[in-house]
């Protein structure tokens, strides 16, 4: 086998440092000194813009981040580093791919408004009514602009206000569609940007 030390560093620009999705200044330092031993040094932190009430910046470092959490990452589009409400992402992974059913309130299937009436009561706190419609009437309007994580969907799918989701972020949003069950979808996709009706927030996040 060959020695490790045949093998050269290669050199990284400052810029493609900073664009790392995932790591920021991280540093390598060698030691060309010593012909047989190559020593090297690196240290990690999490991105400078990662909200100070973040879980994540309780853990050691990038390597103790549950698995499911970089599947998410790349589902959103999203740095690893701003998945910050692990009750959110908790719940997204135990029900992500469930069937639905109309009415149903189970893992065995599940419809959009009792899915998004469980995840605001686990990862918000909220108890919100039973069906889109009344989940509608309970938020306060507001602007698409206005989006942020935790905040409702609303479209018209068979009449009225009649489907429901949860946004997360980066323009997408969970809930549990007909087709596909519990999935994250994007507001652009012509079929959900058709059907748009309205945005709320539920009122005990303000």
């Amino acid at each position: 086998m060959s020695s490790c030390v045949l093998f050269k560093p290669i050199p990284v620009s400052k810029k493609q440092l900073k664009e790392s999705p995932y790591f920021d200044n991280i540093s390598l330092v060698l030691n060309p000194g010593q012909k047989s031993q190559y020593l090297a040094e690196a240290s990690i932190k999490f991105i400078e813009d990662a909200p100070p009430t973040n879980y994540l910046n309780d853990l050691q470092g990038i390597e103790y981040i549950p698995n499911y959490f970089f599947r998410y990452s790349v589902l959103l589009d999203l740095e690893v580093e701003k998945l910050t409400n692990k009750k959110l992402v908790d719940y997204i992974h135990q029900w992500y791919a469930v069937p639905y059913r109309i009415g149903g309130t189970s893992k065995e299937g599940i419809d959009c408004s009792a899915f998004v009436k469980g995840i605001a009561e686990d990862a918000f706190s909220i108890q919100l009514p039973r069906t889109s419609r009344e989940q509608a009437a309970f938020c306060s309007e507001i602007e698409r602009s206005e989006l942020r994580e935790g905040d409702l969907v609303f479209f018209n799918t068979t009449g009225g206000i009649s489907h429901v989701g949860l946004y997360i972020n980066n323009n997408k949003f969970i809930h549990a569609s007909t087709s596909n069950g519990v999935i994250i979808s994007d507001l652009d996709e012509p079929y959900w940007q058709r059907r748009f009706v309205r945005a709320g927030r539920m009122k005990l996040t303000e």
